[in-house]
C-alpha cells in the first residue's frame, strides 16, 4: 500500500489547522491588546477630567469672595471627595505601569498642597497659591505625557 498520499493528506491538514490556530492567536491578541488600550485610555481620561475638576473646584472656592467662608472652605475641603480622585487613582495603581501610578498619586497630593492653601485663606491671586497651581500643572502634563507613552506601548 502507498502511504505517501495518506501521510501528505496528515501533514497537509496538520499545516492548515496550526497556520489557522497562528493566525486566530495573532488576531485574539491585537483585539486583546485594543481592548486593554480602549478600557485605560478610558480610565485616563476619567482621572485627568477628575483631577481638573476637582481643581477648578477649588479654584473657585478661592475667586468667590462674595460666598460666605464656611461655604467657601466646604467647596475646596470636598472636592476631591466630590469627583472620586481616590477611587480611581487605586484602579490606576492596580492596572498601571507602578510610575504611572504613583504619578496619579502625586496628583492628588499636590491637589490636597493646593487644597490646604485655600482653606488656610489663600486666595486667587497670591503668589503663594500660584506656586501651588504652577506646580500642579505641571504635575499633571507629565502625568498626561506618561499615560500617552503607557497607551503607546499597547499597540
Amino acid at each position: 500500500m502507498d502511504w505517501a498520499a495518506p501521510v501528505s493528506a496528515l501533514i497537509g491538514g496538520v499545516i492548515a489547522v496550526a497556520s489557522g490556530w497562528a493566525v486566530e492567536r495573532g488576531r485574539w491578541r491585537r483585539e486583546d491588546q485594543q481592548r486593554e488600550r480602549d478600557r485605560r485610555t478610558v480610565m485616563y481620561a476619567d482621572y485627568l477630567a477628575a483631577l481638573l475638576s476637582a481643581r477648578e473646584q477649588i479654584w473657585y472656592a478661592s475667586r468667590w469672595y462674595e460666598l460666605p467662608d464656611e461655604e467657601r472652605v466646604a467647596m475646596a475641603r470636598d472636592a476631591l471627595r466630590d469627583h472620586d480622585l481616590y477611587p480611581m487613582r487605586h484602579r490606576i495603581a492596580l492596572v498601571s505601569p507602578p510610575d504611572l501610578g504613583e504619578l496619579a498619586y502625586q496628583g492628588i497630593r499636590r491637589l490636597r498642597f493646593y487644597r490646604d492653601a485655600v482653606l488656610a485663606g489663600a486666595r486667587d491671586g497670591d503668589a503663594a497659591l500660584q506656586e501651588l497651581r504652577d506646580a500642579f500643572r505641571e504635575l499633571v502634563q507629565t502625568l498626561i505625557d506618561r499615560m500617552r507613552v503607557d497607551l503607546e506601548s499597547l499597540h
